[in-house]
């Protein structure tokens, strides 16, 4: 009241006293809302894995807090969904069939994408954290670009083992990784012998595939399916395993129907070798049991399809910066959390990190727990960073001990193991194709919604959690019905 008067008597009007009243009462509240207005949150992602293609989703404009700013980070504008690419080998899928397109999808989310190669983090200033990353212009000249963060997370998968290691290896071998550069290599390779056979230059072809995992199994297939029809006898496939047999760790019922496959799609399996050398026409291998035993195998086309390796990224992190990583393989090393084990604000998921638990081993380099590791990403970067309604403390991740594992064999049949179960035949493929299709679908932009309605929770849902399954059946009814091998 006494500051109203004064100003009425000041000016000679009250409408005008009103009015710097009102506009000092407004000077006055404003660094009070200021102050509960919540600092801006920075997380950046790097690697658009498939834990990753779910945080963005989850992690859209209308979901996140207005306060929350992503940003992702990748060499590509697109990922292969590794599950699929022995598929797209085999010709039953298209490129495009098999990728996720990040870039897309992360501008459909709202989400900054910084296309480039993360060279490295400043993290020295604690308050002024980045991610160092090389951009090239339109010029092509390579720039670095410093991206703020609060929380970082890593999902880049792994490169192929030993690809640069082994004299050879990287000058004559196709290598599983980059994904997409294998497909485009194989259609090329295509090109090139169907050339040889229009114009009579064609003798023989001989793939050889180095690794006897699942990918190599599934990649021999692939290459059986694909140049089989084209090139009838004349094509052999060798597949180089260094154990003694392929998957030793699963039940002995399942091993035997994988080599009842193997036989008959005609892949000659050479077990105990490995690789000391490649030329330009042979692999020189030796026996993992005497290796005075020595061999040179032939070949027109090989295949390195060895087990994962870590990525460069995280043993240049590891002297740049102390991130924790395991001595001998390098994976970055997190904590149940998916948090790393020297830095708090940096997480990892899928192949580039080892998950150290007393209690239990790290879960093998397989495609399910990257998947599974995604809606626990979302929780525990949102409640790091404090943007999520929820109590701030972090969420454990539980992987499983054992999965559905699924192998196709390029012929439109599959071979599946669970339980201890093998599992094959045509319906095997549909189940594992409609599996794939329908993981892809979740991050296809033509089938997502329009971004109109705010939203208050983050999907943290597995991706299958909407599947509606039908009631169990009985014991016997299910044996029978899984031990079929018809259509």
């Amino acid at each position: 009241k006494m500051a109203f008067g004064f100003l009425q008597w000041h000016k000679g009007s009250a409408l005008y006293g009103h009015m710097l009243l009102l506009s000092l009462i407004t000077w006055l509240a404003y660094p009070a809302a200021a102050m509960m207005t919540p600092p801006t949150k920075k997380i950046v992602l790097i690697g658009g894995g498939h834990a990753h293609v779910q945080v963005i989703k989850a992690l859209n404009v209308n979901t996140r807090p207005s306060n929350v700013q992503v940003t992702l980070i990748d060499m590509q504008s697109a990922a292969s969904y590794s599950g699929m690419v022995p598929g797209c080998v085999s010709k039953l899928y298209t490129l495009p069939q098999v990728q996720i397109q990040i870039g897309p999808l992360a501008e459909w989310a709202g989400i900054d994408f910084v296309q480039g190669k993360v060279v490295g983090m400043s993290l020295e200033d604690e308050e002024k954290k980045t991610v160092q990353v090389e951009v090239s212009d339109e010029n092509g000249e390579v720039t670095t670009k410093e991206v703020p963060f609060d929380a970082v997370s890593v999902d880049i998968g792994s490169t192929t083992r030993d690809f640069n290691r082994i004299p050879g290896a990287s000058q004559y071998c196709i290598s599983t990784r980059p994904i997409s550069d294998l497909v485009v290599r194989m259609k090329k390779e295509e090109e090139l012998l169907k050339e040889r056979l229009k114009n009579g230059t064609f003798e023989a072809a001989h793939f050889v595939v180095v690794g006897g995992g699942p990918a190599g199994i599934e990649l021999s297939l692939a290459i059986r399916a694909r140049f089989n029809d084209m090139l009838d006898s004349n094509l052999s496939i060798t597949l180089i395993d260094s154990s003694d047999g392929l998957l030793v760790h699963e039940a002995p019922a399942c091993r035997k129907a994988l080599e009842g496959v193997m036989s008959k799609y005609n892949i000659d399996v050479r077990f105990s070798l490995l690789v000391d050398e490649v030329t330009s026409s042979h692999v020189h291998v030796y026996s993992s049991k005497d290796q005075s035993s020595r061999e040179k195998i032939p070949y027109t086309h090989i295949i390195w399809a060895t087990g994962a390796e870590a990525h460069d990224l995280s043993w240049s992190l590891n002297e740049q910066c102390g991130l924790a990583v395991s001595e001998t393989r390098g994976w970055i090393q997190v904590n149940s959390y998916l948090q790393s084990l020297s830095h708090p604000y940096i997480f990892a998921a899928g192949d580039c990190c080892e998950i150290v638990n007393d209690n239990k081993k790290s879960p093998p380099k397989a495609g399910v727990y990257a998947v599974r590791s995604g809606p626990i990403l979302i929780e525990n970067l949102t409640r790091f960073v404090g943007a999520n309604k929820c109590t701030q403390e972090l969420v454990p991740y539980h992987p499983q001990d054992d999965f559905l594992k699924l192998l196709m064999c390029g012929d439109g049949t599959a071979l599946g193991f669970r339980f201890g179960i093998p599992l094959y035949g045509k319906w095997v493929w549909k189940l594992k194709d409609h599996i794939d299709v329908m993981f892809m679908d979740l991050f296809d932009v033509t089938k997502l919604p329009n971004l109109d309605e705010k939203k208050d929770e983050y999907d943290t849902a597995q991706y299958d959690a909407a599947i509606k399954r039908p009631p169990p059946m009985g014991v016997d009814e299910a044996a029978k019905l899984l031990l079929r091998t018809d259509d």
